[in-house]
């Protein structure tokens, strides 16, 4: 998602412009990669309610992408953002066009990721990625859509056969905005079924005091190359919240 002008569009923009390749988690970037040679695709679905006391801050976001291992340790990621957008979300001087149910939905913009895993097999391992975002003309007309970048620290531990322990520090700039976000998520499989279903639970922040909760759970499908993961995030007031949907195909 991009950062924009408008101050509530930024708000949600903070609240889900996360890992749209992670392989592990729903919002925040995993450790994992995929191996050399080895694609996926991803599609997720996000439905986001800024304010729960005004539907026209209301939006929902369609992403699919496509993830290459050049290496074992080296990915690459390009994917793109199909949204609509409540009327309050654009600009002041478009409004009148749009109103009262905001414009029809439209492509929005292209991002491009890379992820490298530095260390394998240690006691914590270290990971880096960063994120070029590029708006659609149509995103900078109605939101005030601006290109940026990101950078991100990944910090992981494996917990017993299947679990893990995972920390995320991202550091950014969207246009004139400047992004300084956290997260922690632990996963652990439900059943002595190592391969079967997992749950997970996600603490996501940032440093001007937001912090939202994302309890999710995770169905490995077909001969573990499918896994579709669902969840649902919440605000620290319980004023904002996002469901999402994801289904990521492995080959």
């Amino acid at each position: 998602m991009l950062r924009v002008k408008s101050l509530g569009l930024l708000l949600i923009v903070l609240s889900v412009a996360r890992a749209h390749h992670a392989m592990e988690y729903i919002a925040m970037e995993s450790y994992s990669t995929a191996r050399g040679g080895q694609k996926i695709f991803h599609v997720h679905y996000d439905y986001i309610v800024d304010n729960s006391a005004n539907s026209a801050q209301d939006h929902w976001e369609y992403t699919p992408g496509l993830s290459y291992g050049i290496t074992n340790r080296l990915m690459v990621d390009a994917h793109t953002h199909f949204a609509k957008f409540g009327i309050d979300h654009i600009v002041q001087d478009q409004r009148a066009n749009f109103a009262p149910q905001g414009p029809s939905p439209f492509m929005e913009a292209m991002a491009f990721a890379v992820q490298y895993r530095l260390t394998e097999g240690g006691f914590i391992d270290v990971a880096i990625g960063g994120v070029y975002e590029e708006p659609f003309q149509r995103s900078r007309d109605l939101l005030g859509g601006q290109r940026g970048f990101e950078g991100i620290l990944i910090l992981s531990r494996g917990l017993g056969s299947r679990g893990n322990i995972c920390a995320n520090f991202k550091l950014g700039r969207y246009g004139d905005e400047k992004l300084s976000e956290w997260a922690l998520g632990v996963k652990h499989p439900l059943t002595e079924d190592t391969h079967g279903i997992q749950a997970g639970l996600e603490l996501l922040g940032d440093t001007a005091g937001k912090w939202s909760l994302l309890p999710g759970i995770y169905f490995p499908l077909g001969d573990q190359n499918i896994v579709f993961k669902t969840g649902l995030e919440f605000g620290k007031d319980l004023n904002s919240m996002r469901a999402n949907a994801t289904l990521m195909v492995i080959f």
